[in-house]
């Protein structure tokens, strides 16, 4: 037996996947498997799967008629013959010591999953980790885990980061949750997958390391109009009410998942349906309450939040649009918003210049940067951008629900 099997699901992105297969051939654990599901590509990806299984025994790759990711993920697991499983996307790559670690601390600890952080790439880079506290966590604690694996309720984030990728699983238990979830889901599946793990295995360790790099780019299905994602969320809302039977289930378990579906909702008539209003409900206006009448105003970002905040304060029109600024100005070149170097505008030319990044560490960054530039901490400002039902969460109480156990709270 292997130490840790890898698969790799493939579907058309020959143009991602040798820095992937590299990445994965370059691990320090060498007792690896590689199992490639060639989930029937159009474009050159299983040429390249093959040529690499001719140059490393470790490689296994299936070809099979396009199912979707569900089902290459299942064939997968089916074909693992490792002691522990892990996932990864083939658009993305992963740090030579990624599988070496997650599986000495899945050993160390006895877990049956252990999760880990990860970088995203995409206009910037951001690192996330689970919003759960760091440790192990055994028979005692698994109903905290559990009541927190959704959403950290008080941090108001995702408790157990819903991706497959960057997590280590007992293969023996990875078979029942993952063949339960329906092959049928266009999205959510990896998050599906977990829950239904969760209830079911017995110890997890959680880990602020990061290893995985997850790349954001123009092909990813977040940036394609999805007109049958109402149904979608539907499957998804009736495969979380068959989990709420599970013995471990609890209530706080099924406030989290209504809310998730909520979340869901917001997200399709945001970016997924198609609408010509996108981000119709994604930044709050309340910034503009802020900003006094007559102010100068230059934005910071010159991504779609930039656009946004620039809609919002022009339709208000208590205050002037001055200028977008951004420090990776020479990315939005093409864009319709005009971006320049926060250098190319002296402070004398605005009153105020408002972050419009909505992860706080980055934005932070940025401010951090903006001060040793010279610029005014005055004049700097950032909101956080929260989403918008967390509002409606904390006026129904139900920010204090959950597990309750101090030590485990980092908070």
């Amino acid at each position: 037996m292997v130490k840790v099997s890898i698969i790799v699901p493939v579907y058309n992105t020959a143009k991602f996947l040798p820095k992937c297969l590299d990445s994965i051939i370059g691990q320090t654990l060498k007792d690896i498997e590689i199992i490639c599901i060639d989930d029937g590509s159009k474009d050159e990806s299983p040429q390249i799967l093959d040529s690499y299984a001719e140059k490393d025994t470790r490689i296994k790759v299936i070809h099979k008629e396009n199912e979707g990711r569900v089902a290459a993920r299942n064939d997968g697991v089916r074909n693992a013959q490792g002691e522990y499983t892990g996932y990864v996307d083939s658009d993305d790559w992963i740090d030579p010591q990624m599988f070496e670690q997650l599986y000495n601390r899945a050993k160390q600890s006895g877990a049956d999953l252990v999760t880990s952080g990860y970088w995203q790439e995409g206009n910037y880079t951001s690192l996330l980790f689970d919003a759960v506290p760091e440790g192990f966590y055994g028979k005692e604690e698994m109903q905290f885990l559990c009541e927190h694996a959704i959403y950290h309720m008080q941090k108001k984030e995702t408790g157990i980061r819903g991706s497959l990728w960057c997590k280590l699983f007992r293969t023996e238990l990875l078979q029942k949750p993952f063949v339960q979830v329906p092959k049928t889901l266009a999205f959510s599946e990896d998050k599906l997958g977990i829950l239904t793990y969760l209830l079911d295995c017995k110890a997890v360790y959680i880990e602020k390391k990061a290893y995985y790099h997850y790349r954001i780019h123009s092909e990813s299905t977040v940036h394609k109009a999805d007109f049958d994602y109402l149904l979608h969320i539907h499957e998804v809302y009736r495969y979380l009410r068959s989990l709420y039977e599970h013995e471990n289930f609890t209530e706080t378990m099924r406030t989290q998942a209504e809310l998730y579906v909520t979340e869901l909702l917001l997200l399709g008539i945001n970016q997924r349906m198609g609408y010509q209003n996108r981000n119709l409900l994604w930044v709050d206006p309340y910034w503009l309450d802020q900003i006094p009448d007559g102010s100068r105003v230059v934005l910071y970002g010159g991504g779609e939040m930039g656009r946004k905040y620039k809609k919002q304060l022009e339709v208000r029109g208590t205050a002037a649009y001055a200028a977008c600024v951004d420090y990776e100005w020479e990315k939005y070149r093409d864009r319709e918003l005009a971006v320049i170097s926060p250098d190319a505008v002296s402070p004398d030319a605005y009153d105020l210049l408002v972050i419009t990044i909505k992860n706080p560490n980055k934005a932070m960054e940025v401010k951090a940067r903006l001060l040793e530039a010279q610029i005014p901490e005055e004049k700097i400002l950032w909101f956080e951008q929260k989403d918008i039902f967390w509002k409606f969460a904390e006026a129904e109480g139900l920010l204090i629900q959950g597990g309750t156990q101090e030590n485990r709270d980092e908070a």
